[in-house]
């Protein structure tokens, strides 16, 4: 029997309240044609007493051994999805139960779509609404002046990272390429930037039919120079396009400043030679006084302890 959507939820030793949480808005969608995949990259398989303990024949469960990182873990997912469409929930996220429904039925009516997202709340670790930094977030990635309907202009919202498809899209399963790229932590940015490249149009709903979760872990993983590095190589990546050849300078200092960002982080953690390279290439890519700057610091600081060690 064919299932419509498929909800993707990719886990990584979760706390178990926030995986809770997320299957039930998973499962309570008022659209019912579902399937909830969860596929969890864990150490052992002791989340699957958790998840199969919700007792629906709608829930997936499938461990990996071994672990397969946050792309791969995401792209096995896709590769056994039933759904005509997917969407994809974190671990620690949460659905409204609208969610399908809405953007399923804008979809429906729109065939030549490639996905469909909203806007979203930010909640806090306990799941309180965090109204002011919704607001801001909505603001900063444009979806609040973001017009509702057809957006033919999807490569402009890949570059303005507008679409919040780590829990606020949907997209159909056929527009996926049938080879993924060995992308890591940034795997929601390459699908993205991948699922640009169709040509089809998004759509957008102008409503908060999915909250993100703020906390240590996810801002310490969206920041940290795994993540960083994953995103400058996607960036670079689409500057390479063609089909983002008007945006191909964009891409590049998005590419360059996640570099810099690299060579930051390593410096302040004592990783001199490893800063260098990040802020070198950061360099060669687009120019900035900051790249700059940082690169001289880098360079300066081994000469200078090997002249107090003349002394």
């Amino acid at each position: 029997m064919s299932t419509r959507v498929s909800i993707v939820i990719a886990t990584y030793r979760s706390k178990h309240e926030h995986l809770i949480d997320a299957l039930e808005s998973a499962l309570g969608q008022a659209f019912k044609d579902i399937e909830v995949l969860v596929n969890d990259d864990s150490p052992s398989d002791e989340l699957k007493e958790l998840v199969l303990s919700r007792r629906d024949q709608r829930i997936i469960y499938h461990h990996n051994s071994p672990a397969l990182g946050p792309a791969k873990n995401h792209w096995n997912a896709f590769s056994r999805a039933k759904g005509e469409y997917i969407a994809i929930l974190n671990h620690d996220d949460l659905l409204s139960s609208e969610f399908v429904e809405k953007l399923l039925s804008k979809l429906d009516d729109n065939p030549d779509c490639a996905l469909a997202f909203c806007d979203h709340w930010i909640i806090d670790t306990e799941g309180n609404r965090q109204f002011k930094q919704s607001d801001v977030a909505s603001k900063f990635y444009g979806r609040s002046v973001l017009p509702a309907g057809l957006c033919h202009s999807f490569d402009k919202l890949v570059l303005s990272q507008t679409i919040p498809m780590a829990m606020g899209s949907l997209f159909r399963r056929s527009s996926l390429p049938k080879e993924l790229p060995s992308a890591g932590p940034a795997y929601d940015l390459w699908l993205t930037y991948l699922l640009s490249r169709t040509g089809s149009p998004a759509i957008y709903v102008p409503e908060r039919l999915s909250s993100w979760r703020n906390h240590e872990d996810n801002t310490t993983s969206g920041g940290g120079v795994p993540w960083l590095d994953d995103s400058a190589r996607c960036w670079l990546a689409v500057a390479n396009d063609p089909s983002f050849y008007c945006f191909r300078e964009a891409a590049l200092t998005k590419s360059s400043r996640a570099l810099l960002a690299c060579s930051m982080r390593q410096w302040k953690d004592q990783f001199k030679l490893s800063s260098f390279n990040f802020a070198l290439t950061s360099l060669r890519l687009h120019f900035s006084l900051k790249a700059l700057f940082l690169l001289l610091v880098v360079l300066w600081c081994p000469y200078k302890l090997v002249q107090l060690r003349r002394l």
